[in-house]
This record gives structure tokens, C-alpha cells and sequence, in this order.
């Protein structure tokens, strides 16, 4: 995993999030920039969908309630209608930044975890959603504690 600079993470929280609760409805829309390669993660009780650019690259999480407890559920757009660029290409960032957009989800809300140590321990799981079932496949990408 490569080595995130803290310098470039800039977190905006809306609606009613604070940067210490509440965990269950939270949701993160994570952004970045070419240019800069900053990153930006909005926490609101929606999707940033004002911060949703006609590239279609940004990752979605949310805390959700599973079987098992609670999970880190998300996704990202390889290919449809309307999302330009080659699948496989678009398929393979995405699985090779996701670590760097989860460094970027847990140095941006860092103070929850801070207040919330166990969960750390949280499952992130990031359908990656796709026309084709080569690239249509839910991935398991571990604790979200790794991404410290």
C-alpha cells in the first residue's frame, strides 16, 4: 500500500455528521483530483452527488447493519450507460487505488475512530459495478483498521 499524505486528504462534513458520531447512517463519497491528487471525502447522511463528476470515479461507502454486525458497504462504477472509458482499464484502477481511497475514508473521519476504537475492526466490502460478470464482483478488502 502506498504511503498516504495526510496534506492531501480535506474532509467536509454535512447535514447533521460531526466528526464523532453518529456511525449508522454515514455515508462517504470519495473524490480526488488528477491534477492535485487530493482527495476529498464528504460525510453526510447522503451521497455528495454535487461532487459527482461525468468521469464517474468516485467510490461510495456507507455503514450498514449486516448479519454480522456492522459493515463498510460501497461501491464504484466500471461501465454503463453514460460512464466513459475502457472496463477493464477503469476495473483495474479501481481495485489498485481502492486501498488509497480507504487510507483517504479513514484519515478523513479519523476522530470517530479515534472515539470508537472497535471499529476498526469493521469489514469494508466494494461491489464494483459492472454490465460485464468479469468485472461485476463484490470485493472483500478487510478491516477498515488496515487503512490507518
Amino acid at each position: 500500500m502506498k504511503e498516504l499524505n495526510p496534506q492531501k486528504v480535506f474532509a467536509q462534513y454535512r447535514d447533521i455528521m460531526k466528526p464523532y458520531e453518529p456511525v449508522m447512517g454515514r455515508k462517504y463519497t470519495i473524490t480526488h483530483s488528477d491534477i492535485t491528487a487530493e482527495l476529498f471525502v464528504f460525510v453526510a447522511g447522503n451521497y455528495a452527488e454535487d461532487q459527482i463528476t461525468r468521469m464517474r470515479d468516485e467510490v461510495r461507502v456507507a455503514w450498514e447493519q449486516n448479519k454480522k454486525g456492522i459493515a463498510l458497504i460501497g461501491s464504484v462504477i466500471v461501465d454503463g450507460k453514460g460512464v466513459k472509458g475502457n472496463a477493464y482499464i477503469r476495473n483495474s484502477i479501481f481495485y489498485n487505488e481502492m486501498p488509497t481511497a480507504l487510507q483517504a475514508l479513514r484519515q478523513a473521519d479519523r476522530f470517530l475512530f479515534v472515539n470508537n476504537p472497535n471499529l476498526d475492526n469493521t469489514p469494508v466490502f466494494i461491489h464494483f459495478i459492472s454490465s460485464n460478470p468479469d468485472y461485476d464482483k463484490i470485493y472483500n478488502f478487510g478491516a477498515i483498521g488496515s487503512y490507518k
